[in-house]
């Protein structure tokens, strides 16, 4: 269920950028943006609002709900890093 979510957040989340590169860095520092914000004490709905900003509404709280799923000790770069390598893939 996890990875279907994954998925269905970078479908969304991978075409706002022009070309491919600087899609999936763009992905990377959203998903590693609302990891740091879940590991400093942000609120889902702060990380949301903050998100929104970048990505539009769906996208940003697809991602927040994601992040706020994962259990305390995913929480690392290494989710922006997969998000990346798995963008890179599509």
């Amino acid at each position: 269920m996890r990875h279907a979510l994954f998925a269905m957040i970078l479908l969304t989340v991978a075409p706002a950028a022009q070309a491919q590169d600087d899609s999936c860095a763009q992905t990377e520092a959203w998903f590693n943006e609302a990891v740091e914000s879940r590991q400093t004490g942000k609120s889902e709905r702060a990380v949301r609002r903050s998100l929104r900003a970048d990505m539009g509404e769906e996208a940003a709280d697809q991602l927040a709900a994601f992040v706020f799923a994962l259990p305390a000790e995913q929480l690392s770069p290494a989710v922006g890093a997969m998000a990346r390598a798995q963008c890179e893939g599509l």
